[in-house]
Order: C-alpha cells, then structure tokens, then sequence
C-alpha cells in the first residue's frame, strides 16, 4: 500500500491556473493520454505513471509521439484497460507498462454493474483515478478535471492530424456522449466517496463534485516543485505522422471512409423507411 498522496491530473483548462501550494512535491503524479502537449510543465516533469486510452486506432501515434519527447520528462510508468491500447504501447514502451487493476473484486463488480447499466464507458482520468486506489491512494487529488464546463476542452490547441482524427470541433465540443456520461463518472466517483479507504480531493469548487470530494487546503510553505510552470518551447504540436511503418494519412483515409460509408447507410435507411 502506498500512503503517498495521489495526483490524477486530466487535460482540463485548469490543470494551468492551479493556486500556489497545491502540489506537494512527494505527490504520486499520474498523467492522462495526451499531457505532452502541454505548452509548460504544468506539474514539473516528473510523470510518476502515465495512463493511456482512448481510440487504439490512433494509440499507435500517442506513444510515437509521447516516445520521441520522452527526454522530457522522467516518465517512470504506463498502464491502460483497454487490451488494444496496451499492445500499441509495447512497441516503444514494454519496460514501463503496468496492469489496470481494482483495490478489490467488489469494488470492480460493482464499476462494471454501472457500466452495464449506463451502456458507456468511464473516461480515462476515472480509469486512472481507480487504478491509484487500487495501488493504495488513501488520498486522491483530481486537478484538470472540469466536466467540460470550459468553452476550451484542452489547456493546448491542437493540430491538423488530431482535429482530420477525432473532429475539426473538437476542442469545443465537450464530452463524447458515444462512448461516455458524465453521471456515469460521478457515480463512480460516489462509489468511492462511500468507502472509509479513500478520500477525494479537489483544488477548485466544482459544483457537480459537492458531496463528493473536498476542496484541498493549498499549503504555500511546500517546496516548490522542480521545473513546474517552466515553458516547452519544443512541444509537439501535433500527433506524429508516421508510427514505425503505419501513416497516420492511411488512419484519416480510413475514418473518411467510414463516415461515408455511415452517411450511405443513413440515407439507404431513411429512403427505405418512406
């Protein structure tokens, strides 16, 4: 069990305007998929695991770019759920990768109850958030974690590859209700609220996190974390191009492809149903 206090830090618009004293340099840091594109170190570059998901369609480019601006950080783990993730990051990362896994097998029933229930999934940084219980958190601090309540979804821009891959919109459009719901990620947030082995904390007051977890006293006597708020001039912009001998333009084909192919079959549908 590890009685270090756990930071899981999303890709929220806050994640760059934390108070003074929030972050403790002992913290266990966990960072969430595509946190190299941060603009500074927003928490230094100390990066104690960092948790992957998302499409394993484009997983094979997260970890070639995380890869090729690995000097930035001292990255010391990855883990991921999804089994398609994992072997994406075998190729550049093996050494590192560590199992998704639950503090115990009630507690995994009773998340993959509401996953049933909801037909959605978690978002990543609540994937992230139970494996830090399940390493031993008895504290959780979540930072970047806005609910997409900002006009702005990332703290980055992002660049031509992500926007042809996941949506022109997609620093604006908020949730993707496909694949996730917020309530979903809520509750199983309370479901650990109403454990006695963990408790949940938050810098700003988040009101859909009231009655969930407490907003953290900032200690402005902590020392001060090495290279935090420190620019990147040489940050990625953007996924890279190729992934050993796998182009991302073959993947962007792809998804037109497909959503002409899903057009075809609307209106194929729609004509039929007259």
């Amino acid at each position: 069990m590890n009685t270090r206090r756990f930071v899981i830090a999303g890709n929220g618009p806050s994640i760059a305007q934390l108070p003074p004293g929030v972050l403790h340099e002992d913290d266990f840091i966990i960072r969430v998929n595509n946190f190299f594109f941060e603009p500074l170190y927003y928490l230094g570059r100390r990066v104690d695991l960092a948790y992957m998901a998302g499409d394993p369609r484009v997983a094979p480019f997260m970890f070639e770019t995380l890869h090729r601006w690995r000097a930035d950080y001292d990255l010391r783990a990855l883990s991921s759920h999804n089994p398609k993730v994992w072997r994406a990051g075998q190729r550049r990362f093996a050494d590192l990768l560590q199992p998704m896994r639950y503090r115990d097998a009630q507690l995994e029933a009773d998340v993959q109850q509401l996953i049933t229930q909801s037909g959605k999934h978690p978002t990543s940084g609540i994937y992230a958030i139970l494996l830090a219980h399940a390493m031993g958190a008895s504290e959780i601090l979540m930072l970047g974690f806005d609910f997409y309540a900002q006009p702005q979804r990332y703290p980055f821009s992002v660049g031509r590859h992500y926007r042809a891959l996941m949506g022109q919109d997609v620093a604006q459009r908020g949730m993707d209700r496909r694949l996730h719901d917020q309530e979903l990620d809520l509750d199983i947030l309370r479901l650990l609220q109403r454990r006695a082995d963990v408790t949940l904390l938050t810098a700003d007051d988040i009101p859909v996190l009231h009655g969930i977890a407490q907003v953290v006293t900032p200690q402005k006597t902590v020392s001060q974390i090495p290279h935090m708020l420190q620019p990147r001039p040489d940050a990625p912009k953007d996924w890279v191009a190729w992934s050993g001998f796998y182009p991302i333009a073959c993947l962007k084909l792809l998804r037109r492809l497909s959503a002409c192919w899903h057009k075809i079959v609307q209106r194929l549908e729609s004509g039929f149903g007259k």
